[in-house]
């Protein structure tokens, strides 16, 4: 269940991206060189109606792939120790939160945003309070 749990997260979060986000992103390119182009414009312009909050557009996004992430590592060491689990599980929120606090001191580039942070911490504090 860990494992269909973290992959439909995976495909939120992508999904979120694909529907609301500007197409100059990586994730366009990609889809433009593997022939998905069409199909992504075809799925843009069904959710083009939609209006959702700036934190759904650019924060949630990388919360689900950060719950994503933890659930398929816990699927995947879940006979394994605690400690262990919790060592794997760390590295995308401790990547996110870092990659968003270089942005805020300006050593990174991009845009900081406190509901970054909180996504990616969220599931983490979550997971380390469950397990």
């Amino acid at each position: 269940m860990k494992l269909i749990s973290g992959v439909a997260s995976l495909l939120a979060g992508a999904a979120f991206y694909l529907l609301f986000r500007t197409k100059s992103l990586l994730g366009f390119v990609l889809l433009s060189r593997i022939g998905a182009e069409p199909w992504a414009d075809r799925m843009r312009s069904h959710s083009s109606a939609i209006s959702l909050p700036d934190i759904f557009i650019y924060a949630l996004p990388g919360g689900l792939w950060t719950l994503g992430y933890i659930l398929i590592i816990d699927h995947i060491f879940g006979n394994r120790s605690r400690m262990l689990r919790i060592a794997w599980a760390s590295i995308i929120p401790i990547l996110g939160i870092g990659s968003g606090l270089l942005q805020g001191i300006g050593l990174l580039p991009g845009t900081f945003d406190l509901w970054d942070l909180v996504c990616y911490a969220l599931p983490y504090i979550i997971y380390i309070v469950i397990i």
